[in-house]
């Protein structure tokens, strides 16, 4: 978006009032994150909220924001740890705590990962994403339980039954841990 700045100026030729009069308009930079986020220019995006944190290093959007960024630019162990310390300092943030969930999950720390979206649950008993990654997690969870009850020689056919009925579960949930 251009905004064009109107005024006069006696005495300026038109090539040096255009340079003075259009001036590229520039939001704020919650919102130029957001910009460059729905243009997928994830480095530009990280550009902005690293120079803001600068300035104000406890923004908690804009740490989130940083923590997703950093995911998509595959730096998922700076993630992790932003997402870790936002959860410390604001545990009532049920993204953070989903997110860190997912994160957990997918470095196999299942028992942990539960935790994380059962207390997003706790701050938004609403968050469909975090109640679906929950139930994936269960799932996981069902599924070892079922390969210890086996190992420890339990039912073996029954069991074998169950871990059989839960394998197209288990194809359409998170990763496997």
């Amino acid at each position: 978006m251009v905004l064009l700045w109107a005024f006069v100026t006696i005495g300026v030729t038109s090539a040096q009032a255009q340079t003075v009069t259009q001036q590229t308009y520039k939001g704020t930079p919650h919102e130029e994150v957001q910009k460059s986020m729905m243009r997928r220019d994830w480095n530009n995006a990280l550009l902005i909220t690293e120079e803001y944190l600068q300035e104000q290093p406890r923004d908690p959007q804009m740490r989130f924001w940083r923590a997703r960024l950093l995911e998509q630019l595959n730096r998922t162990d700076e993630a992790f740890e932003t997402y870790l310390d936002l959860s410390r300092e604001y545990p009532e943030l049920p993204e953070v705590q989903n997110n860190l969930g997912v994160m957990l999950a997918a470095k196999g720390r299942i028992d942990e990962a539960r935790q994380a979206f059962e207390y997003a649950l706790r701050n938004n008993p609403d968050y469909a994403t975090a109640h679906e990654n929950l139930g994936d997690i269960l799932v996981h969870l069902a599924q070892r339980s079922y390969d210890n009850a086996i190992r420890l020689g339990g039912a073996v056919k029954s069991l074998k039954q169950k871990t059989t009925a839960l394998q197209p579960a288990l194809q359409l949930t998170l990763t496997p841990p």
